[in-house]
């Protein structure tokens, strides 16, 4: 590694201490920087592997508390097509929204690339050739570029609003009311105002979507290709818990064109399920989620539930306790 100055590093992506590195350095421009930290990563290298990628977007949500960014410099081929193939270049730029790139030029640029040096390219990034050139397929990537859809939101609150009908006895509707919380880099929260005890256990779904940027830490995803959603084709994740319990997987549908989460289905050891969808719309500038609707089919219980959302306030002071669990 080489320093060329206090922002900036030199690095060999494949170099077993490349992550590390990368760690170092965001932790002295935390210390040093008050605000707007920038990073510079010169990157060279036969490939990009994914543990590094893993530290790159773990660095960048750190730096991003502060209103900081990092650029990934390509100093070789490969880690240049990587980047630009999986869509990474636009997230590791400055400045921290970058300009959306002319469409009329991707074909050309894309052109540049020899058959042989693209069929290179797919056999150490391990992309099948089918969707290299559509999107990513690689988990850590998938969840970089949903967790870029409102890079400058640090936080938020809003108003959360749930209807409950139950489709089998005892034929229930009930009606919630609560608040709903984040704040980087993956502290989500709902807190409902009173949940009555025949909501119990329905009321924590809503809950458990929670921040996509924790899940790997939390669950093994893998890709599983794509799926028809609403007349269009969506990526589809496969996740299982780390720390296994009544679910034996879920299955998230994302839409490559806004990279917004559609859908998760959770499938119970049991035989149960529950799949939630979700709608969003602008908010401030920001795609914030305005419907979540579940359909719920459990050993002894059935039922629909719709979720809206409503006044929210973004980049507000949002105290840490909200996401101490409760005993």
């Amino acid at each position: 590694m080489e320093d060329t100055h206090q922002n900036q590093l030199r690095l060999y992506a494949d170099h077993s201490d490349a992550r590390s590195e990368i760690v170092a350095a965001v932790d002295g421009l935390l210390a040093t920087e008050a605000s707007n930290p920038r990073l510079r990563v010169v990157l060279g290298g036969a490939r990009l592997p994914d543990e590094l990628i893993a530290g790159l977007v773990a660095g960048l949500r750190r730096l991003r508390e502060r209103g900081g960014a990092i650029e990934v410099e390509p100093a070789s081929t490969a880690v240049r097509d990587t980047l630009a193939l999986t869509g990474l270049d636009r997230v590791f730029a400055f400045p921290l929204v970058p300009p959306e790139p002319d469409r009329s030029e991707r074909p050309r640029t894309l052109g540049r690339l020899t058959a042989a040096s693209l069929a290179a390219f797919l056999a150490f990034a391990g992309l099948p050739a089918f969707a290299a050139a559509d999107h990513p397929t690689d988990p850590t990537v998938i969840l970089a570029r949903v967790d870029e859809r409102n890079p400058s939101l640090s936080t938020y609150q809003g108003r959360m609003h749930v209807d409950l009908r139950m489709t089998s006895f005892p034929f229930i509707r009930q009606h919630l009311e609560g608040t709903t919380y984040f704040k980087r880099p993956s502290n989500y929260e709902v807190v409902f105002d009173k949940v009555p005890p025949l909501a119990k256990g329905f009321d924590q779904m809503f809950a458990d979507i929670g921040d996509p940027s924790s899940w790997q830490k939390r669950f093994a995803i893998t890709y599983e290709g794509e799926q028809d959603y609403n007349g269009r084709k969506d990526i589809r994740l496969r996740l299982v818990q780390r720390v296994r319990g009544m679910i034996d997987h879920e299955t998230v549908l994302v839409d490559p064109n806004s990279w917004a989460i559609d859908s998760i289905r959770y499938d119970y050891y049991n035989g149960g399920h529950i799949t939630m969808t979700q709608t969003f719309h602008e908010v401030g500038g920001y795609s914030m989620l305005a419907e979540q609707n579940a359909e719920i089919a459990i050993p002894y219980a059935n039922a629909v539930a719709r979720g809206s959302y409503s006044d929210y306030k973004t980049n507000v002071a949002v105290d840490d306790s909200v996401f101490t669990k409760k005993k």
